[in-house]
């Protein structure tokens, strides 16, 4: 079986979300013994795709007869790889439903997902394939560990917190810079996008006002460097009860650092109070905690997580994808 995968985001310079989310498709393809291609060629039974902007590229394919799967709702916090609108996770834009009921199979992260796609006028086949993390990327090597604190200056022994997101979602840049105005000893550091790239500094510029010194607003960085501050840091903040944020906590668990997320419950099933994550009802309530890990004996669910995240591997990821790939090839669900 070969497998088209395509997904080429707006900047090529960005390693966000839905470059990582591809990244582990062809992982997973590999392991389970699936030939893979970046481009589309002769012999290609299946074609996937992780963007909205891809819409013309799965109209080419499915008129070519090969069969169409989309991924959808792994990575909303990246703008070029996501299917909800900006402001709102409610609803999808027009480009975004015309592909996922053109599409012949739409995988979704989780039955929330399913229920959300389905809620917001998605008719295709749609089945869950929850994500996967590739473990080996969170070994911490020493020479590694060191990167993000040289990357942007980062002072020695100064405990930092990290969270991703769009530059669009103001409601999650509002509550992390109420988490960071109440933790004045750690270091906060935002790492985002936008769906227009030529107005990624405005928008920065813009979440930069009212903010706290300690917080820091910054691009999409390689993925070197955001995996270095994941491992590096004391907590990641999800921001799951305002968007889909199914990926990222998984890498979190993989690196050891503590997920914390606002409010209780969540929709994305990994994230499980006092086993994977804290759950809090305010950013307040939050800031507490974190400052808390500024001290020996603080509560933590990291190690529980990390055995979610050895769970959740490229072999049983890439089996289930596997069956997925050879039914839709052989003609069934079309």
């Amino acid at each position: 079986m070969k497998v088209y995968i395509n997904y080429k985001p707006k900047n090529p310079m960005d390693s966000f979300e839905g470059t990582r989310l591809r990244k582990t498709l062809k992982g997973a393809c590999e392991i389970v013994d699936i030939s893979w291609v970046d481009t589309p060629q002769q012999g290609v039974e299946i074609a996937h795709f992780m963007s909205p902007m891809d819409l013309p590229l799965l109209r080419q394919q499915k008129e070519a007869g090969v069969a169409t799967v989309v991924s959808a709702f792994y990575a909303e916090d990246d703008p070029s790889a996501s299917f909800l609108m900006p402001k709102g996770a409610e609803k999808l834009n027009k480009k975004a439903l015309l592909m996922l009921n053109e599409a012949d199979l739409v995988l979704v992260p989780n039955e929330a997902a399913l229920e959300l796609g389905r809620r917001l006028g998605v008719t295709s086949t749609i089945k869950v394939l929850e994500p996967a993390v590739r473990m080996n990327r969170f070994f911490k090597r020493s020479t590694e560990a060191k990167i993000f604190r040289r990357y942007f200056g980062v002072r020695p022994r100064v405990k930092t917190v990290v969270a991703v997101g769009s530059y669009d979602d103001i409601k999650t840049i509002a509550f992390i810079k109420k988490v960071a105005r109440e933790c004045p000893d750690l270091e906060f550091y935002f790492f985002g996008a936008h769906n227009r790239y030529d107005v990624l500094r405005l928008a920065k510029s813009a979440a930069r006002i009212r903010r706290t010194r300690n917080l820091h607003f910054k691009d999409a960085v390689q993925d070197d460097v955001y995996r270095s501050a994941l491992m590096d840091s004391v907590a990641y903040i999800s921001n799951d009860s305002l968007r889909p944020d199914p990926v990222a906590p998984l890498e979190a668990f993989a690196a050891k650092t503590q997920v914390v997320a606002l409010s209780s419950p969540s929709p994305n099933p990994l994230l499980v109070e006092g086993e994977s994550c804290f759950f809090f009802p305010s950013p307040e309530a939050m800031a507490k905690y974190l400052a808390s890990l500024n001290y020996p004996g603080a509560k933590s669910t990291i190690e529980s997580a990390y055995a979610i995240a050895k769970a959740h591997n490229l072999v049983s990821f890439g089996t289930k994808l596997k069956g997925y790939y050879e039914a839709l090839a052989s003609g069934e669900k079309r």
